[in-house]
């Protein structure tokens, strides 16, 4: 089982916002396709999180700037993977604009 954000399941995903005069009114709204475990790491019976750095375009682009908490045996590269090949549904919002918004996110891997 594979879950985005934390939340078991899901496939849309709304980025977390903190208040702050720059950041924006709302917060992007994304599908992201759930990654698929590796061999080595269903093996291994890796679960837990990774968790990526990203910033969603107010053009519909994604790009996954880092990883900042990985699991390794190829966990970390299918989460970034699998955020790359997602789409903005709806892009952060300040001011009635589109903005551009740099967040992190967490794919969570949990063994069935």
């Amino acid at each position: 089982k594979v879950a985005s954000v934390g939340i078991p399941g899901a496939t849309v995903v709304r980025a977390p916002v903190a208040a702050n005069a720059m950041l924006p009114s709302t917060q992007p709204e994304v599908s992201i396709p759930k990654p698929t475990y590796t061999d080595e790491a269903r093996h291994l019976r890796i679960q837990g999180n990774v968790v990526l750095r990203v910033t969603f375009f107010a053009s519909g682009q994604i790009q996954v700037l880092g990883v900042l908490q990985g699991l390794g045996h190829g966990l970390d590269e299918q989460a970034r993977t699998a955020v790359q090949q997602g789409r903005v549904l709806r892009p952060a919002m300040r001011n009635g604009q589109a903005v551009d918004m740099t967040t992190n996110i967490t794919i969570t891997f949990q063994l069935a």
